[in-house]
């Protein structure tokens, strides 16, 4: 199935790639599907190899803009994507936020291994361990500012807040509030909203690469992209990766919560994106 209007798409031409279904849905009638399978890439990710079926917000419908505040809602539901242990982890993004080209995500929604986090040991300071989710293994990366700020153990490779678990989105969709300014400087601030309960209230720069020749400001992506399976072929080599699926529903950008949380949104009855 094409992107739909208004955005562009970055995933392999197999038909099951990308596509509408209704079941399970989050809110309305119908939500995206997206699934990957072993050996599913194009152009450069296949000298790589990456994976990935992936939609964007076309350039004329990026809102977000360097230094300024904007909101994103969506929910979220794992079809197939199992945990990993550190030795077969293969980086499952399931949302990012790009300049396009070569530039590194701003922001990622990423799955880690068992063990693969110093969540515990980050400095305080960097990582909102006081009030991320108790458990799981789906964090949020700030990687361009690593750009400027080497990733250590000390600020868990800037994994700075931890979301929920990837074994728990599958019975359960994740209802995801996340409200950012991309700052360019130290005044910059990131706070995240899982099924309501806040999970990350991060302080500091965001953005390192301020390249606009592709898009005025971060491009939001959506869906499932395997950056490095190494470890998984070191310790299973010859055998494929499971077919990976997940879901999306309701997403929303705007300049308040009350335009993009889906529960304010569907306590209110504001009808559904679809």
């Amino acid at each position: 199935m094409p992107a739909p209007e208004g955005y562009w798409s970055n995933q392999s031409p197999r038909q099951y790639a990308f596509g509408k279904t209704t079941v399970p849905v989050r809110y309305g009638a119908t939500a995206e599907r997206f699934e990957v399978r072993w050996g599913d890439c194009g152009g450069t990710d296949c000298g790589a190899p990456r994976y990935r079926t992936e939609i964007g917000l076309n350039r004329g419908r990026t809102r977000a803009r360097f230094d300024q505040d904007i909101w994103y809602g969506w929910s979220f539901r794992n079809g197939s994507i199992p945990d990993f242990s550190g030795s077969t982890n293969p980086f499952i993004t399931v949302g990012q936020w790009k300049m396009g080209g070569d530039n590194n995500p701003i922001i990622k929604i990423q799955q880690l291994g068992r063990g693969d986090d110093n969540f515990a040991g980050c400095d305080p300071n960097i990582c909102s361990r006081s009030i991320s989710a108790p458990s799981g293994d789906v964090f949020l990366q700030l990687s361009d500012v690593m750009n400027i700020l080497p990733a250590t153990p000390q600020n868990n490779w800037m994994n700075v807040c931890r979301l929920f678990d990837m074994r728990s989105a599958v019975s359960q969709w994740q209802d995801i509030v996340l409200n950012t300014n991309f700052s360019t400087t130290g005044n910059g601030y990131l706070n995240v909203w899982v099924n309501g309960r806040q999970v990350c209230a991060y302080r500091g720069r965001i953005v390192a690469t301020q390249d606009t020749s592709m898009y005025p400001g971060p491009n939001h992506r959506r869906g499932i992209f395997v950056s490095g399976h190494q470890r998984w072929d070191g310790t299973r080599p010859g055998q494929p990766l499971p077919i990976l699926v997940a879901y999306y529903d309701e997403f929303r950008v705007g300049r308040s919560r009350g335009e993009v949380d889906i529960r304010m949104l569907e306590a209110s009855g504001v009808a559904a994106v679809d």
